[in-house]
């Protein structure tokens, strides 16, 4: 498996909120913070730290039973974020989106999320958004309000109507996917696809290699304005990654 990682605060924000989890060969993850001060921060290495946590109980397990197991951590997550930003006044009203990719070594990804960070599969040149963003902005597209082109611009496009943490309970989503050789995964915060359209990240996606590919993604966003975090996860997939033993 080729692996390439960017994390940028971007040109405007003053801190990083986002964070990245790598457990290769089996499972990445990336969480987008927010709330003042840290708490985005905060909230976003919590999540992560909770899934990496529970990582373990992921083994072995496939289908229905791994479906499963996804939604539950995803609410044991929401949880440690949002009770520990009620114990604390300094973190109250973070939270965090979150999403990843497990795979389970018999050719299937195991995709989950909340909020808006994107989870992308691009194969034999076509890329494709595995994840729903949950947001406003994205409501209004699959309800035919908006067309892509004008949810890009809409100035309401990043008012999430889940996340987690906000609320005592969540409802992420899972999807099952087939999963080839010479597949590119890619994980990512809103920091990247608010400045590049999905044909432009195509583009760069299909140059020689992963790590060419990184530069050219993180170099472009911030020429477009770097207006958020920017963090992403490129996973190129071979044959011995897609049948590995699931740990």
């Amino acid at each position: 498996m080729s692996v390439a990682t960017r994390t940028h605060k971007g040109r405007v924000r003053k801190n990083n909120e986002d964070s990245l989890l790598l457990e290769r060969p089996y499972l990445f993850a990336i969480a987008d913070g927010m709330g003042g001060y840290n708490a985005g921060e905060v909230a976003s290495k919590l999540a992560l730290e909770k899934l990496k946590a529970e990582k373990e109980d992921l083994y072995g397990k496939t289908g229905f039973s791994l479906v499963s197991k996804l939604y539950q951590i995803m609410r044991d997550i929401n949880w440690e974020v949002y009770d520990r930003a009620r114990s604390e006044s300094a973190l109250e009203g973070m939270g965090t989106t979150l999403s990843g990719i497990y795979f389970n070594g018999e050719g299937k990804g195991y995709v989950f999320n909340v909020g808006d960070s994107r989870v992308y599969l691009l194969r034999q040149n076509h890329l494709k958004q595995i994840t729903r963003d949950h947001s406003l902005v994205a409501e209004m597209v699959e309800n035919g309000e908006l067309t892509q082109e004008e949810a890009f611009n809409h100035p309401k496009k990043n008012m999430l109507t889940r996340g987690i943490g906000v609320n005592k309970n969540v409802n992420g989503d899972v999807f099952v996917i087939d999963i080839y050789t010479d597949d590119i995964i890619l994980l990512c915060s809103d920091g990247l696809t608010d400045m590049l359209h999905d044909k432009e990240i195509t583009g760069y996606l299909q140059k020689e290699d992963t790590e060419a590919s990184a530069d050219a993604l993180l170099s472009a966003s911030l020429e477009k304005g770097g207006k958020d975090n920017i963090s992403f996860i490129i996973l190129k997939l071979d044959r011995k990654e897609v049948e590995h033993d699931g740990r």
